[in-house]
């Protein structure tokens, strides 16, 4: 079989696009800096980066719906290079900030192009099984992985992870650019009807919103027991539990896809005890070999999903991580067993997103981003350990070790000032994991349920190789 130039191009730009998407729109709690700020800047700081996030998930869909309603495949890929090249520029902004407030406008900035990025790819390469493959591999592979790069001291940054790349930037940049030229002009992208085109975004915005909200109830609980903690945090996931199911069934019903909303949904909950501990600051597991398990496990369960059509069983694959936490809380924290879960993470969320591709593009686009606003699913799975801020200056000691590596300071005429900030999330108790494992559970049944309504609708997400990206 002839390769197709075009298409294999077009298949790498949307692979690289939605990675670099993943990695702006993942802001997650806890980190270490190395800063000069006051705790109104910090805590303004800190508070803008989920509510970027959901910002970014919304701009997403609303990017595809507008790209779908236009219908031209090169103005897709043109907005997504310039949306790279607001990333670049952001990326060299950032050493010249001078203020939070600078940081902040820039979060918002990147967040909202990666939205933009996140929602042309898909635009554009929804149709093909090539190109939903990449993306969706791009996405979710993206969302189990990038994680791993917050483990070293941060000073200035719009993103709790840090910045991405230039190894990632450039090369999306062009790729998409290339896109764009070879475009066929002829080849149109797939339209959207307007209520197909309401159910995505009204399903992202509640779902973003609904996140959102709880969210910052659970912070507001920061000075209650743990009993009291643990209450509130169950509450607020029963609330997102029942917001994806309604969203999933007026989805179905329109257009679709529900299946596909429910599975993203269990894949993020699923993940999250194996993401506190890849972003643990000092963990054995280097960033290299988590980014090709999580890539490599992914891409096994997208291609076991062209031959078995099981979303529940990705999704109890895949489930076996917070059930194994639940029993065992201990087990595999670092190490090669870290990345065993991360394995057994990826094979099955690839199994689940795979057999539950949808046909339309802009539910696709929800879809993805739903992990990326799961952050009632992030606080069940994590608890601060230490949260302080330290000033002062002192005279190092010649030749003596920091205990904390990689710390960041100034040299102030032969005095080092500094400011360091901690707050270090952990993988909470069993009672985490068992939460955890239900939100899968429910995500699956969710699923079998609208299989059952439905036993003779053919699988969707579109099984036809569209030439001509």
């Amino acid at each position: 079989m002839p390769v197709d130039i075009r298409t294999t191009v077009a298949s790498l730009a949307a692979l690289l696009g939605a990675a670099l998407a993943a990695f702006v729109l993942t802001t997650p709690p806890g980190g270490h800096w190395s800063v000069y700020a006051s705790d109104r800047q910090l805590d303004s700081w800190l508070a803008a980066q989920p509510t970027g996030v959901a910002v970014g998930a919304v701009v997403a869909v609303v990017a595809c719906v507008l790209l779908q309603r236009s219908g031209s495949r090169r103005l897709g890929w043109s907005a997504a290079t310039l949306a790279v090249v607001v990333l670049i520029g952001a990326r060299v902004a950032v050493p010249a900030s001078t203020s939070f407030d600078a940081l902040t406008a820039l979060h918002y900035l990147k967040t909202a192009a990666a939205g933009v990025l996140l929602g042309s790819v898909v635009a554009t390469s929804w149709g093909g099984r090539a190109g939903q493959w990449a993306t969706a591999l791009g996405a979710i592979a993206g969302f189990l992985s990038v994680q791993v790069s917050g483990m070293a001291t941060l000073t200035f940054t719009t993103s709790s992870i840090g910045e991405p790349s230039w190894w990632l930037l450039w090369p999306a940049a062009v790729l998409a650019l290339a896109s764009a030229v070879t475009a066929d002009a002829g080849m149109r992208i797939q339209r959207v009807g307007g209520r197909d085109a309401g159910g995505a975004l009204l399903t992202i915005v509640a779902l973003a919103v609904v996140n959102r909200l709880q969210l910052s109830w659970i912070n507001q609980q920061d000075n209650h027991s743990r009993l009291h903690l643990g209450v509130v945090i169950g509450v607020a996931m029963v609330v997102v539990l029942v917001a994806i199911e309604v969203c999933a069934r007026l989805v179905e019903r329109e257009s679709g896809g529900g299946g596909f909303l429910l599975a993203t949904t269990g894949v993020a909950a699923a993940a999250m005890p194996v993401l506190v501990d890849l972003r643990y600051p000092f963990r054995d597991v280097g960033p290299w070999p988590a980014i090709a398990v999580a890539a490599v496990a992914v891409a096994v369960g997208l291609r076991l999903s062209a031959r078995w059509r099981t979303p529940v069983v990705g999704l109890g694959v895949a489930g076996l991580v917070p059930l194994v936490a639940a029993i065992w809380p201990d087990f595999g924290h670092d190490g090669p067993w870290l990345l065993v879960r991360l394995g057994v993470i990826g094979v099955g969320a690839g199994l689940a997103v795979g057999s539950t591709l949808p046909g339309l593009a802009a539910v696709a686009a929800a879809g993805l981003a739903i992990p990326f606003v799961s952050m009632v699913f992030s606080a069940a799975a994590t608890a601060v350990t230490s949260t302080f801020t330290y000033s002062g200056s002192y005279e190092p000691l010649r030749g003596a070790t920091a205990l904390v590596p990689d710390s960041v300071g100034r040299d102030d005429f032969g005095w080092t000032a500094y400011s360091d900030f901690f707050d270090y999330p952990h993988y909470d108790h069993r009672s985490a994991g068992i939460a955890l494992a239900v939100a899968v559970a429910f995500c699956a049944f969710g699923i079998r349920g609208l299989l059952r309504s439905q036993p003779t609708q053919p699988p969707e997400g579109g099984q036809q190789d569209e030439p001509g990206h």
